[in-house]
């Protein structure tokens, strides 16, 4: 990274929680910062916060996450921080959400990772952050202790 270049960073799911906190820091850490999400009302607010700029976009849309990347990049540093959880037994699941959490928790990290790696690779310089949550390595809180009702 050439001395004096203004870093841009690219959050995913930024416009709240985590996603949000790391949008903040990385701004009043010097970064010109990009944050998507679905949530158009806290993107736009905190985007007006923290002087960035913001896209919503469906994350699992790959073809969508592309077109912003190539329009809208290049990007320095990518945060891959979109994540939800279903809150239900796994036993219980439904196909379509297993999919769902699959293309929201994976496949989203992949698309945009995919976006930004070219240009990383081009410069000789980038940084990817991947985040995931705890509930994937130890499952989600009081599900190890919680037992479905007895079937008859």
């Amino acid at each position: 990274m050439a001395p004096g270049k203004l870093q841009r960073a690219l959050v995913t799911g930024g416009a709240n929680g985590i996603g949000a906190a790391i949008c903040r820091r990385l701004a009043a850490d010097g970064f010109e910062v990009t944050l998507c999400d679905l949530d158009a009302e806290n993107a736009e607010a905190l985007a007006a916060e923290i002087g960035a700029a913001f896209e919503v976009i469906d994350a699992t849309d790959s073809i969508a996450v592309a077109g912003f990347v190539a329009s809208s990049g290049p990007f320095e540093v990518l945060v891959n921080n979109v994540g939800v959880d279903q809150h239900a037994f796994f036993t219980r699941m439904e196909t379509k959400s297993w999919r769902g959490l699959l293309a929201v928790n994976l496949e989203t990290t992949f698309a945009f990772t995919l976006g930004v790696l070219p240009a990383m690779q081009r410069t000789g310089y980038g940084r990817i952050v991947n985040v995931a949550s705890e509930a994937g390595r130890l499952g989600s809180k009081g599900a190890r202790c919680m037992r479905p009702p007895r079937l008859a």
